[in-house]
């Protein structure tokens, strides 16, 4: 076989592949949606794909593995708003960060609030894993501050790194409550907000401050 041959074999190998695990991940979708996390067994799974079980393992893995390759898919998304932002605005890219999240979230509300339900009780978001999820999150808002203090806009009292996990701590708090049933996706938004700029002007330069300050208002 000549090696193009062997090129397009691969290729088409790996499309076939690509295709399979989108479709394993999309009823996966719906079954956690629909039904909630424990109704997804591996075996209707196969089933409602058309594949095998062991297929799936070697696909994607098992059922938590499935969960977080689909919650991956939303940190993702923040990195690549987080790389493009520009931090002259540092509001604006908290901003940015917290509004991609809540359109992926109104596309599906019912699939969202199982699947974070779910990955906290399987421990997705544990916070000891230096890579997993919690630390990658972690990671945007902790990298937001430091931008901010080297663009003048923070006096550095607070380190970036306690400023970074307060910031997300309050994010981490409102999604809770909106998984929860508590609130919607407005009032997600306005208590993660308020969250962000208080804990911003907690250590910002005056001409900042009153950015934040005129910020806050527009919440009351």
């Amino acid at each position: 076989m000549s090696e193009n041959m062997l090129k397009s074999t691969e290729t088409t190998r790996s499309t076939n592949m690509a295709k399979r695990r989108a479709l394993i991940l999309s009823h996966a979708r719906n079954v956690i949606a629909n039904e909630g996390f424990d109704a997804l067994k591996l075996r209707d799974l196969a089933a409602r794909a058309g594949i095998t079980v062991p297929t799936i393992y070697n696909l994607i893995g098992g059922k938590s593995d499935i969960l977080a390759l689909i919650i991956e898919d939303l940190i993702t998304r923040l990195e690549v708003v987080h790389e493009s932002a520009r931090y002259g605005n540092v509001e604006n890219v908290f901003e940015a960060q917290i509004d991609t999240r809540l359109e992926l979230f109104a596309k599906d509300e019912s699939y969202y609030r199982a699947a974070y339900i779910a990955g906290d009780r399987i421990g997705l978001f544990e916070q000891s894993s230096p890579s997993g999820l919690y630390a990658r999150s972690l990671r945007l808002t902790t990298s937001s501050c430091k931008k901010a203090t080297e663009a003048g806009l923070l006096c550095g009292h607070i380190s970036s790194e306690q400023l970074g996990r307060q910031i997300y701590g309050c994010y981490r708090l409102a999604r809770q409550d909106w998984v929860n049933g508590y609130h919607d996706l407005k009032a997600l938004r306005k208590q993660a907000l308020t969250g962000v700029f208080l804990s911003l002007a907690a250590d910002a330069k005056p001409a900042f401050h009153k950015r934040l300050m005129g910020r806050l208002a527009a919440f009351r």
